[in-house]
């Protein structure tokens, strides 16, 4: 983590994780191989944790305990795009500025 503070959440330092688009990623940890750590990356200097576990499938979507953790952030990710292509929601350097209440129940 201190690697993020120094140099910023730079795209190439991020896995994928969700479908193309979606912005959801894996923090690298080295601790060995099984360990994941879901995060939105916004942009270079706003990182959104999630949250993780041990993975214990071949997939996040097959685990039970991250399925759930993933799909929190993609819908959050689908919230914020939807906000910010509105204009409600701004990104100014390293703060989110805007409205950023909302429940999984609001419209997409």
């Amino acid at each position: 983590m201190d690697k993020i503070a120094e140099i910023g959440a730079l795209e190439r330092y991020f896995r994928p994780e969700g479908r193309y688009g979606d912005g959801v990623g894996v923090i690298p940890i080295d601790v060995g191989n099984k360990v994941r750590l879901y995060c939105l990356r916004l942009s270079d200097k706003i990182l959104v944790f999630g949250n993780g576990g041990v993975k214990d499938t071949a997939t996040w979507q097959e685990s039970e305990e991250l399925a759930p953790y993933v799909k929190l952030l993609i819908d959050t990710s689908r919230f914020i795009s939807s906000r910010m292509n509105d204009g409600s929601l701004v990104l100014v350097d390293k703060e989110i500025i805007g409205d950023l209440n909302f429940t999984r129940d609001e419209e997409k």
